[in-house]
């Protein structure tokens, strides 16, 4: 290790470039981990004060994973805190029934609409989050309410599932949320899912005590169990979140092994005089691979700290982004997180060791002779491993598209960014192949002046070296290609598809609210759809189905076979047996119910929509849309989560193989000196050999924009047959040429200015 370290500080210019590569690749790992770590369900605020907490049964999961839960009625959750009551050591047991109010200010509803669907609460529950009035009176009777940032007295205009309303404000409280009189918080909710215990005693002991109490109707939750009870809303914020730091942490992974074994071959191939002395003065091989790991260990534990302390610095700095991203829930803060910071740092020295593996290998078999080489030609640009990995690499990323179509949709995405992966690190391994052809193709017309044979012959007897820097601009063209193509094929075809689906020329759209309320929607004309929650019993079993409630249907109608009578749960927690009346497999819904029915037993529910017949009546919290429009508003949702996802990566990507590219060059150009100096006492200036440089530098972003790009539009053709099949009509491919142009432009600008840097200062030393 000393000799080791002797090499590195005495070369460290020779591995910039791999110290650059690991430090960045864990920076991006330290970061994104801590960020991730940092970012793990929390007890909400409203019920943290609470020791220990109770919640409605679990009857399974829903289609996406999440619980299913069943609600207590009024009159069981009273029963079951009277119960709970009665437990030593519990002071108060208190339900907590929440239900839909947002604020209106100017005519416009305001605030956050997915957080407002559980932003009104009884008053007894104020207590649950720690919450005490500051000034007025607790709200007593319908119509009165308590919040912070309004003065007792005032009056505010507010909206609800039943319509618009102007309650009295009689007190001031110091805490988020709306609470009314406990009567009106149960006629506004759909049942009760959570009762919170204020104790006097261990909360661990008490809530022990409680889970007897309790038995089957529910489930105790004390410490950092009570976390499970973080909204779904707020669940699928940070699963979002999570999404990006997960393709962050793989791309940053991919790229820093991808660049630091390119890095590694040109260093090597460099080094081959110096190796092949080793060998002459009695050098094993297997001491030269010892010398190679034992280097790039120290570059890798160096580049590593680096890393930590970057990534460490710069975590906290990317709360804020992702909060008002949509991509972390509001008040997230980061943590330092030793575990994730040291995790960190032991893959950058893996991924340093995988890197140089493959050069350690084929530099322990220099033979001594290379010490009395003079010239820089290589005899085989492809070596053994080069004819094996590469074809292998490319059949399994075929494959991998090949077998596309026929995965679900959540696999799809990933087989094809590893199909991708696959593809671009065969057609690095076999860049060698195509360099020769294309140079000589491309320096043709020059063929014969003196600049354009040097810079025939030189990337021709340079091949390796040209390959090592067209890595880097293969890696950045191919992921912007499929990037931006893969999103921009999908937002083509998706609003006419979803269009296709809206039967109507004119729809009335939630304007500001998660929904439409009941009053909003009376008297429209057309169908208005009330979406609830039907809890289903099928032999001993209970399933959870979405339901429809609508005028279209007198009884219930199911979209399928589910029996001659449904055994059902509603969102308030009662239950019936409903005779079903027809069965139609184009039901918008698994079930459909009357409307009334659905609003008798679920007062939360909001109208997603009314598919308007005629014109529509003004209401608060209503829009009137095109079909278009209306889908358009979730496809520009989506999309806004699509182009920060598309931004971050391609940033990573492309940032990062630029500096690749530079640190390549820097690395290549420099070694050249000697080959510099001589067409300098041949009679070249300085512009000659800038000329060269400049030329072979441009002839390798070709051959890596050549090569990213045609592997790029293989993967995008894959990725269109695939949402072909699924849509099951044909779709356009989009290519984005002037995203790929600036890309490429970028890499050519960052190679031209690296490559001409060294001969720039070597010109200037020499005068």
């Amino acid at each position: 290790m000393s000799l080791a370290w002797s090499m590195v500080r005495h070369r460290f210019a020779a591995f910039a470039g791999t110290f650059v590569a690991i430090a960045l690749g864990v920076a991006v790992v330290a970061g994104s981990t801590t960020i991730w770590a940092s970012s793990q369900p929390q007890t909400p605020a409203r019920l943290a004060a609470a020791p220990v907490l109770v919640h409605s049964p679990s009857v399974g999961d829903t289609e996406s994973g999440y619980p299913e839960y069943r609600s207590w009625t009024t009159a069981e959750a009273t029963g079951l805190a009277q119960r709970l009551a009665a437990v030593p050591g519990v002071t108060a047991a208190i339900a907590d029934p929440s239900f839909y109010v947002q604020r209106v200010v100017a005519g416009r509803a305001t605030g956050d609409p997915e957080a407002a669907r559980t932003e009104g609460h009884a008053w007894s529950s104020a207590v649950l989050g720690g919450y005490r009035l500051s000034a007025g009176a607790a709200p007593a009777r319908p119509g009165e309410v308590a919040l912070a940032g309004a003065a007792p007295g005032s009056r505010i205009e507010v909206l609800t599932a039943r319509g618009p309303a102007t309650w009295t404000v009689t007190g001031t409280t110091d805490g988020p949320g709306l609470y009314v009189a406990d009567t009106a918080a149960t006629a506004l909710a759909s049942g009760v899912r959570v009762i919170g215990l204020t104790v006097s005693g261990e909360p661990e002991s008490i809530a022990a005590a409680a889970r007897t109490a309790v038995g089957a109707d529910g489930t105790v939750l004390s410490g950092s169990a009570r976390d499970a009870l973080e909204p779904e809303s707020v669940t699928r914020i940070r699963w979002l979140g999570a999404q990006l730091l997960i393709a962050m942490v793989f791309l940053g992974t991919f790229v820093a092994v991808f660049v630091v074994a390119s890095t590694c071959a040109l260093s090597a191939a460099q080094r081959r005089r110096e190796i092949g002395l080793l060998r002459a003065v009695g050098a094993t091989g297997g001491q030269v691979i010892r010398m190679m790991y034992a280097e790039t260990l120290v570059v890798a534990l160096l580049g590593g700290v680096a890393g930590v302390v970057l990534g460490a610095v710069t975590a906290p700095l990317l709360a804020a982004p992702l909060v008002s991203a949509g991509l972390e829930p509001a008040g997230f803060t980061v943590t330092l997180q030793p575990v994730a910071l040291g995790a960190a740092f032991v893959l950058g020295i893996v991924v340093a060791l995988i890197g140089v593996w493959a050069a350690a290998r084929r530099s322990s078999r220099v033979p001594a002779l290379d010490a009395l080489r003079e010239a820089a030609i290589e005899p085989r640009p492809m070596t053994l491993l080069r004819w094996i990995a590469g074809p292998l690499a490319a059949a399994g990323g075929g494959a991998l598209l090949v077998a596309l179509p026929n995965l679900d949709a959540q696999a799809q995405s990933s087989a094809t960014l590893g199909g991708a992966m696959l593809l671009l690190v065969g057609a690095a391994l076999l860049a060698p192949v195509v360099i020769g052809p294309l140079v000589r193709l491309g320096t043709w017309p020059w063929r014969h002046g003196a600049s354009g044979m040097l810079l025939r012959e030189g990337t021709l007897t340079g091949t390796r070296r040209v390959a090592s820097t067209a890595a880097p601009v293969l890696l950045a063209v191919g992921f912007a290609v499929l990037f931006t193509g893969t999103v921009a094929t999908i937002s083509d075809s998706a609003g006419v598809d979803a269009a296709a689906e809206v039967p109507a020329a004119l729809v009335a759209a939630p304007d500001g609210t998660p929904g439409l309320s009941q009053a909003a929607v009376t008297g429209q004309p057309g169908d208005a759809r009330f979406p609830t929650r039907l809890l289903v019993t099928r032999d001993g079993k209970t399933t959870g189905y979405d339901a429809v409630g609508t005028d279209q249907v007198d009884g219930v109608v199911t979209s399928t076979d589910l029996g001659p009578t449904l055994d059902v749960r509603f969102a308030d927690g009662t239950t019936a047996s409903l005779p079903v009346t027809a069965v139609r497999d184009d039901a918008p819904a698994p079930i459909l119910l009357p409307r009334e029915l659905v609003l008798r037993h679920d007062p939360g529910a909001l109208a997603e929509a009314v598919l308007l017949t005629g014109p529509a009546a003004p209401a608060a919290g209503l829009q009137v849309l095109s079909a278009r429009d209306y889908v358009q508003i979730e496809i520009d949702e989506e999309g806004d989560i699509i182009d920060i996802f598309l931004v971050v990566l391609l940033g990573l990507g492309v940032g990062y193989t630029g500096l690749a590219v530079a640190n390549t060059l820097l690395m290549a150009t420099a070694a050249r000196r000697t080959e510099f100096r001589a067409l300098r006492l041949a009679g070249g200036g300085t512009g000659h050999v800038l000329r060269v440089t400049s030329g072979e530098a441009f002839l390798a972003v070709v051959t890596g924009t050549l090569l990213g790009g045609s592997v790029s539009l293989i993967c995008l053709l894959a990725a269109r047959r695939s949402i072909e099949r699924e849509l099951g009509q044909a779709i356009d491919l989009v290519v984005p040429w002037g995203q790929t142009a600036v890309v490429v432009a970028v890499c050519a600008v960052v190679a031209v200015l690296a490559a001409g840097a060294p001969v720039l200062r070597a010109g200037a030393g020499s005068r």
